[in-house]
């Protein structure tokens, strides 16, 4: 049985999106994305910023295409104290390269679903 194949499939879905045009680029497949332009993403993200989806390829380009999961199951590292599961809250950027954290207030994107403290990464429905 596949990650989130538990009481039945999970649609994902996967869009196309652009690396900035500018500046240093040093994605990494995996990691938590946020809006920067029209559909342009970056994993450098001010601390609370809202987290669109995950990179599912590495990239070091300027205005190269990234395919970036907006719906399903993702696996993010997390930065900080554990997050804590409530069935509600999601996840919120943190600040840096790709980690994401709890939202200080308010319910953040998704809902975390699992929380393994050992290797530091959230499991989230968004």
């Amino acid at each position: 049985m596949a990650l989130g194949d538990v009481g039945g499939s999970i649609t994902e879905m996967v869009i196309t999106c652009r690396t900035p045009a500018t500046g240093d680029v040093d994605i990494t497949a995996g990691d938590a994305v946020a809006l920067a332009g029209p559909y342009t993403v970056d994993n450098q993200m001010a601390d609370e910023d809202p987290v669109l989806g995950q990179a599912l390829a590495d990239e070091t380009r300027n205005g190269a295409l990234l395919p970036v999961r907006i719906r399903g199951v993702c696996v993010f590292a997390y930065a900080g104290e554990a997050p804590t599961l409530d069935g509600v809250t999601g996840i919120v950027g943190a600040a840096g390269s790709g980690e994401v954290k709890a939202p200080a207030s308010g319910a953040g994107r998704g809902v975390m679903l699992a929380v393994d403290a050992a290797a530091k990464r959230v499991h989230v429905l968004i």
